[in-house]
This record gives structure tokens, C-alpha cells and sequence, in this order.
């Protein structure tokens, strides 16, 4: 890129979770390329402080509704008071709501629009047309997420991929202090939890909603505890489903081995205590988790759900199995668990591939992404074409 940007990073999100952090990964990136980047969000809301405590600019938006017109007039202000001269200013939706917001604002303004798709759900089709197939680049975080935007309508030569990520340099440990964070970690939360230190724990950090698929999770759990009883699950994270899938494990009888341990702003912490990884969802744009534990040097056992093969090759950095088949999930988990060797092997090597997703390879991916989009905004002058 000849010249410095000035881009938009819109996001609604009222929690902080891998979508928001995947942002503010980005952004710091692209700050250090010396791009100008804002980050439009809700204020008060976790990401808003996230950006702060960071040093990043931010806007404010209400995000009312997804067709907000308020937030709307206010980020056209934005973008009509910006001194002129320079590329033309670049909105970076991440969410889908945003998208809209971004449509709204941008009418009749030589803005870019980008639209990043983050889950693997198949949008209907206005929101395909308006959302996507009219911003002047899409960004895809997985082939499986790109294969479903193609097959709603977006024009091929629009979509890019680029996986999601981690920043390396917010891993708390330094080479090789890792087996002393591990050890610290596991004892403060076998202490928290009341739950012995020597056990092997299997873990999964996730929203307890409909498409990570928690009940999949405790039936994969109840199999596994049949034959390997001493072992414990724990899954952090909140969400509408936390008390049906707590009231699961009471039905099954593995509650004192299942637990919910809620939502932590440490995620390190839990992952670096675990013994294994495990992923159930039915549905998932990619599943940045999994890179976060690859970091954490876990072994991985996963659904093939969505793009969740572009992280883990079976056999090689984890396992996977058909989505919704708690049957082959703790059959793959059993494996690992029982198997101290094949478990060493799929450690390595997913620690080997986290710099395959390390966050200035995301950057440089996103700024041509950002290029294209451009070159596709001067050959279709009108934002709306």
C-alpha cells in the first residue's frame, strides 16, 4: 500500500469474544504499518474498553437496531468530516449488523466497504445482496464460510480468505516458562474448583449457545467418564444454554465431573491448565479458539464442522469427527487421553502450526484484501453499484 489508510472498524458485539479480539488484532497490526484506524463500537461496552486500555481511537455508535439510521447519520459525520485528500476512507464491517450500518452510512459517499463474514450460517438473500455482494470486498475467515457466501451470490472475485488468528505477543509466558505458567495455572484452578491437580483434564473454552452445541458436549463427556472416570471436563464461557447444559450433566450424573466454570477474561489461564482441547460445535466459521490452544501447545479434538478443517488436519495437529456424533467425539478424545504418545505427537505439532495464524501474516492478507476492494470501488465509482 502506497499511502496510508483510513479505515473503519465497525463491530456491534456487546461481549469481547474471538470475534472482537480478532479485530483489535488486527487493528493493532495495521497501526503499526502506520495505517489510521478507528474503532466503531458500542461505548461502555467491553470492546470499547479493550481499545482504550490499548491506546486505539474509537467512535461510538448506539447500534440501535441493524438498520440502525442513527448510527448511521453519526458515522456519515465521521466520514464527511475527515479532511480530504488521500485514499478513500475504508469501512471494515465485522459483523453482519454493521454491514448494514455501513450501507446506510457510506450512500452517495466515495467510501470502500468491506464486509468480513465470520460464521459459517447461510444468509438469506438480502442480506447476501446488500450485505455482501454490494461492499467492494469480502472477507471470509475459512473456505467453508467463502463456499457458502459463493453459493448465496456473492461474485467470486470479491471473497478472500484469511483465517483467524492469535497475537503472539499477548501469550503470558516467555520461552520456556511455559511448564511454570502450566503449573501455576493448573494448581489455582484445582484449588478454585476443588478438584485434584494430578487428574487429566479435558477442556473448551465457548459461548453457550445453539451453534457450539454444549449438549453435544456433555453426552460426548458421560461416554468418555464410563471408562475413564477419573478425568474431568471443564468448559468456560457463558451464555443462553448454561443451564440447560448444566441441567445435562445432572441428568447424566456427571456433575461433579462436568463443570461450568463461567466466563474468564484469562483465557490463558484455563488453556494452559488443560490436558486436551475439545471443540463440539455444529456450526463454526473457523473456531479461533482452537489457534489459542495450539499456542497453549494442546492436542486438539474437534467436529468438522464449517472451517474447522482449515485449522486442524485430522491425524496430524488433532482429531475430528462428524458434527452432532458425541459417540465418535468421545471415541476421539478417548484416544487421546489413553494414548500418552499420540497425544505428545499432536501437541508438537499444533504448537509448530500456531505461527501459520500469527496476526502480521493476518494483516498482510487483509491490507490485499483492502487493495482489491479499492481497485474494485475506482472502477465502480458509486458506493451502492
Amino acid at each position: 500500500m502506497t499511502s496510508p489508510l483510513r479505515i473503519f472498524h465497525l463491530d456491534d458485539g456487546k461481549e469481547l469474544r474471538g470475534g472482537q479480539r480478532q479485530m483489535l488484532y488486527l487493528v493493532k497490526e495495521l497501526n503499526k504499518l502506520g495505517h489510521d484506524n478507528t474503532v466503531v463500537c458500542r461505548a461502555g461496552s467491553p470492546l470499547h474498553n479493550a481499545a482504550r486500555r490499548k491506546n486505539f481511537k474509537t467512535l461510538t455508535l448506539p447500534y440501535l437496531t441493524e438498520w440502525d439510521p442513527v448510527s448511521a447519520v453519526l458515522l456519515r459525520r465521521a466520514l464527511k468530516a475527515l479532511p480530504p485528500g488521500g485514499q478513500p476512507p475504508l469501512l471494515h464491517t465485522h459483523t453482519g449488523h454493521t454491514a448494514a450500518v455501513s450501507w446506510l452510512a457510506s450512500a452517495g459517499l466515495d467510501c470502500v466497504r468491506v464486509a468480513h463474514r465470520r460464521v459459517d450460517f447461510i444468509p438469506g438473500s438480502f442480506t447476501a445482496r446488500f450485505k455482501y455482494a454490494k461492499a467492494h470486498g469480502v472477507i471470509a475467515i475459512s473456505d467453508a464460510v467463502r463456499d457458502i457466501l459463493l453459493k448465496a451470490g456473492v461474485p467470486e472475485e470479491k471473497v478472500a480468505v484469511v483465517n483467524s488468528t492469535i497475537d503472539l505477543d499477548d501469550t503470558p509466558w516467555s520461552p520456556g516458562e511455559f511448564p511454570a505458567y502450566r503449573s501455576a495455572a493448573r494448581q489455582a484452578l484445582a484449588a478454585e474448583l476443588g478438584i485434584p491437580a494430578a487428574a487429566f483434564w479435558a477442556g473448551s473454552l465457548i459461548a453457550l449457545v445453539p451453534h457450539k452445541d454444549p449438549e453435544n458436549l456433555v453426552r460426548a463427556a458421560a461416554e468418555v467418564l464410563k471408562s475413564f472416570p477419573e478425568a474431568y471436563f471443564l468448559v468456560a464461557g457463558e451464555g443462553p444454554l448454561a443451564d440447560k447444559t448444566a441441567h445435562l450433566a445432572r441428568m447424566l450424573k456427571i456433575q461433579d465431573h462436568f463443570r461450568l466454570i463461567g466466563y474468564r477474561s484469562d483465557p490463558y489461564k484455563v488453556l494452559a491448565a488443560l490436558d486436551l482441547f475439545v471443540l463440539a460445535s455444529c456450526e463454526e466459521g473457523m473456531g479461533s479458539v482452537l489457534v489459542e490452544a495450539m499456542n497453549a501447545g494442546l492436542p486438539l479434538v474437534a467436529t468438522t464442522a464449517g472451517g474447522i478443517t482449515d485449522v486442524i488436519e485430522d491425524g496430524a495437529n488433532g482429531l475430528t469427527v462428524p458434527p452432532r456424533d458425541h459417540e465418535a467425539l468421545a471415541n476421539a478424545a478417548l484416544r487421546v487421553m489413553k494414548d500418552a504418545s499420540l497425544r505428545e505427537r499432536l501437541a508438537a505439532e499444533a504448537h509448530r502450526r500456531r505461527e501459520d495464524f500469527s496476526s502480521p501474516r493476518m494483516a498482510a492478507l487483509t491490507l490485499k484484501c483492502y487493495e482489491t476492494a479499492i481497485e474494485n470501488f475506482k472502477r465502480h465509482r458509486h458506493p451502492l453499484e
